[in-house]
């Protein structure tokens, strides 16, 4: 029976630490999740549905009350949009350091208020990721200020 677990304890065991380690190492620099993490996710997503299913029948019960956001004003809104314009145009002409990250971030922030705005102002909006093509963006300007809205 020892001399079957020697061989388990020198050469499967760190072989399996190599490759946990290996795939691990490729999840954190941005491949999918492993197959094991991925199927211990189920499981949880599962119950928190059916957590969010009592909850919801609770509520529509009067048993418990949950506090909704509330949305944003269209005024707030247009006055951080006025800010990130802002801070855009002073990103492209400053000279800090990682100025395309900074201009990637501030432009992305920039489009989702202004996705934002759009569903305040019934504006259709693209589908899709932020930052938005420029083309998209200049349209939604465009058609904001159409319907009223100016920053």
């Amino acid at each position: 029976m020892r001399a079957a677990l020697v061989p388990l304890v020198l050469v499967a065991l760190p072989g399996a630490v190599f490759v946990a380690g290996l795939t691990l190492l490729r999840w954190f620099t941005g491949e999918p999740a492993p197959r094991v993490l991925r199927l211990l996710g189920r499981p949880t997503r599962w119950c928190a549905d059916r957590l969010r299913g009592v909850a919801d029948g609770m509520e529509r019960v009067g048993m418990v009350r949950r506090a909704r956001p509330q949305p944003v004003p269209p005024v707030l809104l247009v006055l951080e949009l006025r800010r990130l314009a802002a801070e855009v145009v002073r990103i492209e002409g400053g000279d800090q350091p990682h100025r395309a990250a900074r201009l990637a971030a501030a432009r992305a922030a920039y489009d989702d208020v202004l996705v934002q705005l759009c569903g305040h102002a019934d504006v259709p909006t693209p589908i899709g990721l932020l930052p938005l093509d420029p083309r998209d963006r200049l349209d939604l300007e465009v058609e904001l200020v159409a319907s009223g809205v100016d920053w």
